[in-house]
């Protein structure tokens, strides 16, 4: 019985993990109103370190109004930010130069903030024989109308762009301004606290869309994590990775993922929301609102604490 019992431990350990998942970072090099230099490259090691130990094939997507001094020239202390990204082996997307919102600017607006968004970044990557592939929408705001969306989509490819979609999506940017005003406020003791409601709340997120995934999809789908580039992802994502193996998940990168038939489902939302791709296939499908009732949602006092 023992032999058989340590068969069975050992087969189990053996067994590769049964889920998948692509962490992408938006708003690079840095999020939020971080704003010295040292700060940045505190977040950036931070960040790099964490993905480093886990190996996660993580891809981050820039805003290229944040590589610009006050003269608008480009400013080589936050370009070697990005290269600390890719000297880790990763990948660079374009989140546009300002970060617009497609549903507040004209088509024609939003397509030249998006070619103003790779001015440094198509060089940087031509340096090391890549390119840009990847484009994550601010907002995850695609466009108000069926119309605009397509002539959008039609826009990225004749450029090589990809859309990122996003299956599970959070408030993580909630968190990170509360815990970045109780840093500011020299209160580590609040701010370990946010960290700790941060990471539970992720869970409960996690374990909702991997419920959302079943209930849409009709299987565990392998998934797209957005994440945004900021202290309090510095401090986390070590134990946030951590918590994603301990649920089955293995790194991959974000191409990988779109190999899924999953990805090629039919969408024809056009709202003003910005949702995840599972929401939005289901809204395409016609499936009861009940579906997709019962998002986990950030704690009152930690709300509160960002609000200020």
């Amino acid at each position: 019985m023992i032999q058989l019992a340590l068969l069975l431990a050992l087969a189990t350990a053996q067994d590769p993990p049964r889920r998948a998942v692509a962490v992408t970072f938006d708003d690079l090099p840095v999020a939020g109103r971080t704003v010295s230099i040292a700060a940045r490259e505190s977040v950036t090691a931070g960040l790099l370190r964490a993905i480093g130990k886990h190996r996660v094939p993580a891809i981050g997507f820039v805003n290229e109004m944040q590589l610009e001094d006050a003269a608008g020239r480009a400013d080589p202390r936050q370009l070697a930010l990005l290269r600390r990204w890719l000297d880790a082996g990763l990948e660079l997307g374009n989140h546009t130069w300002g970060h617009p919102d497609l549903h507040r600017v004209t088509l024609a607006e939003f397509t030249a903030d998006l070619l103003r968004g790779e001015r440094q970044l198509r060089p940087l990557l031509a340096a090391r024989q890549q390119a840009p592939r990847f484009f994550r929408h601010p907002f995850l705001h695609t466009g108000r109308s069926v119309a605009v969306r397509d002539s959008l989509h039609a826009f990225l490819a004749t450029h090589g762009y990809r859309v990122a979609p996003v299956t599970i999506d959070n408030s993580d940017y909630v968190f990170a301004s509360a815990y970045l005003a109780a840093r500011e406020a020299r209160d580590t003791a609040q701010a370990a606290r946010i960290a700790a409601e941060y990471l539970d709340y992720m869970e409960r997120v996690v374990t909702w869309y991997e419920g959302q995934s079943v209930a849409i999809a009709g299987r565990e789908i392998p998934q797209v994590l957005l994440l945004h580039a900021n202290a309090l992802n510095a401090a986390t994502f070590d134990r946030l990775c951590a918590m994603l193996r301990g649920r089955g998940y293995r790194f991959v990168p974000l191409a990988d993922v779109l190999e899924d038939p999953v990805y090629q489902s039919p969408d024809t939302y056009a709202g003003p929301a910005g949702i995840s791709w599972l929401h939005r296939w289901a809204l395409t499908r016609q499936m009861p609102t009940t579906t997709y009732a019962g998002e986990p949602e950030v704690a009152g006092w930690v709300q509160e604490i960002a609000r200020r």
